[in-house]
């Protein structure tokens, strides 16, 4: 509890008669001019008052939450996600968002989101009022996105893969797709999504979490389209060789200005691999692990203008790390290696220590 207001000046000597016996004393001519701010579960409490003889009202003031305003569109009738997504195939048209509500837990065969004859759809899945989780009951991609599409997973909706699969469990084809808060992709052992170099293919991650998943190349994501990151979490992935986090192919281009990429293991590129164009404008890049080279980020075309990339050498607890069975090895690159050039960075790069692969600033060589 916190006292406000000046005691002193609230406080004055004073002359009182009484029976007329005058007694001298210190006492209070407002009996409660103390502002009181309370903190409690309910918020911030203030006070305000008009005059010296008024008790404090106490107001509460609640932070403002800006919560995103639900996406709107046509809801798909059924009562599986087979029916609705079967409903899709024959009715979609054109220039229109479509809501696929999941009301329970599902086994569901790979599908392909392609309406042929039609252009600009969004397909928005997510559960009830509760967390829904979807599994793949046979090989392959969950859902595959083609050109047209624009597919989202919203709240409350979890994709659940398997140890032997053959595919990832998001393949974007030349649409689009977009993860927001509430949803999850993890349990695949071929990448949690895979964009390829057809078309203008993109992935935008606003939210959710990628986790769990493995691959020999980028065990969250094996991107060689445009992926953005501004939020999310990408954590807890492995590949065997090239980007446990994130794998950026050559023909990609990946933008990060949010979001965290933590705790994922490659042999090269512990959080991030890129061939392609990686730009880093904001988030963080920690506690991820390399067997080879580059515990945080292992590229060619690196641009760090924001964000943070930690490093073992000034944070052995959080730092990204290059480190083999036998321990941890010197002059890899724990915080980021640039292949083009063959510099290194050790220790953690913040928000202020730009990294570029045409200029050796803040590298060691």
């Amino acid at each position: 509890m916190q006292t406000h207001g000046n005691l002193n000046r609230a406080m004055e000597t004073e002359t009182i008669s009484k029976n007329g016996t005058s007694l001298k004393s210190k006492m209070s001519r407002v009996i409660a001019i103390i502002g009181i701010a309370v903190l409690s579960s309910c918020g911030t409490y203030s006070y305000s008052y008009t005059s010296a003889q008024t008790i404090p009202s106490l107001v509460a003031q609640t932070p403002q939450v800006v919560t995103p305003s639900p996406i709107v569109g046509t809801n798909v009738p059924g009562t599986s996600l087979i029916e609705k997504l079967t409903w899709l195939q024959r009715n979609a048209d054109s220039h229109n968002t479509y809501i696929v509500e999941v009301n329970a837990n599902e086994n569901i065969a790979p599908h392909t989101l392609e309406y042929k004859g039609a252009i600009n759809i969004t397909v928005v899945l997510r559960g009830d009022s509760i967390n829904r989780t979807i599994r793949l009951s046979s090989h392959g991609s969950m859902f595959t996105v083609n050109s047209n599409v624009t597919f989202i997973l919203d709240n409350n909706i979890t994709l659940h893969g398997h140890n032997q699969n053959t595919d990832a469990m998001v393949r974007v084809h030349g649409g689009n797709f977009k993860m927001n808060d509430g949803s999850t992709i993890t349990g695949n052992s071929n990448s949690g999504v895979y964009v390829d170099s057809r078309g203008t293919g993109t992935f935008e991650m606003t939210g959710g979490t990628i986790s769990g998943n493995t691959a020999s190349q980028g065990g969250g994501v094996n991107v060689w389209g445009t992926f953005t990151m501004t939020g999310g979490i990408i954590s807890g992935n492995t590949a065997s060789q090239y980007g446990g986090g994130v794998s950026a192919g050559n023909t990609a281009t990946f933008t990060m200005t949010g979001g965290t990429i933590s705790g994922n293991s490659a042999n090269t590129g512990g959080g991030v691999f890129a061939r392609g164009f990686f730009t880093m404008r904001g988030g963080i890049i920690t506690s991820n692990t390399a067997s080879e080279y580059g515990g945080g980020v292992y590229g060619s075309l690196i641009a760090k203008t924001g964000g943070t990339i930690t490093g073992y050498k000034n944070d052995e607890n959080e730092g990204n790390v290059v480190r083999d069975i036998e321990g941890v090895l010197s002059r890899r690159g724990h915080a980021g290696f640039c292949e083009l050039k063959k510099w290194r960075r050790e220790t953690t790069a913040g928000p202020r220590v730009n990294l570029s692969y045409n200029d050796s600033a803040n590298w060691e060589q």
